[in-house]
């Protein structure tokens, strides 16, 4: 009786180098939209998370029939009126001065500074702070501009507040990011 061979088991080694080629075909084609799928993300995420400040200070005004402001702050206690609002901000009522934080307001929100090294710069009306009557209309109107990391990789985003106090998104921007 002759025995049957036995049977090898594993990979030869033409098909391990087919198996990596393809992998690293694969990864040079996957990193490069990996990272602008993080990117894009975080530029979504990054104005989702304003626009969700504004939509608190809009319904906060109305809720508790008060002004109530949202600012530039680096420290997360009071406002400023120099950097971008990348440095983060808060939200407040606003009982004395409008887009000023003084004794007789209340932090209702504070938000730290923007990650990834993206800029948010407010046109004039809207350079230091955004202001609600009691009513839900807003004090000032103009133009947020959300830019990535120069160079631009992916498009920014435009946060733009109407006459009315309402807020929206325009993608791209009016002007283009850096």
């Amino acid at each position: 009786m002759v025995d049957a061979p036995a049977t090898s088991r594993g990979f030869t080694l033409i098909e391990l180098l087919v198996t990596l080629a393809v992998v690293a075909i694969l990864v040079t084609v996957a990193i490069p939209n990996y990272r602008m799928f993080v990117l894009n993300s975080r530029m979504s995420t990054q104005a989702n998370d304003f626009m969700t400040a504004i939509g608190l200070a809009r319904s906060e005004a109305i809720k508790r029939a008060t002004g109530v402001s949202l600012c530039k702050s680096a420290n997360g206690t009071s406002c400023t009126t120099g950097g971008s609002w990348a440095q983060g901000w808060i939200v407040f009522t606003d009982g004395g001065t409008v887009g000023t934080f003084d004794g007789t307001d209340a932090v209702i929100q504070v938000r730290g500074a923007l990650e990834g090294a993206t800029t948010l710069t407010g046109s004039a009306g809207v350079a230091d702070f955004i202001a609600y009557r009691a009513t839900g209309y807003g004090t000032v109107v103009g133009t947020l501009t959300l830019c990535p990391p120069s160079p631009a990789a992916v498009e920014g985003r435009d946060i733009q507040i109407s006459n009315t106090g309402r807020a929206r998104v325009q993608r791209p921007p009016a002007v283009a990011c850096a």
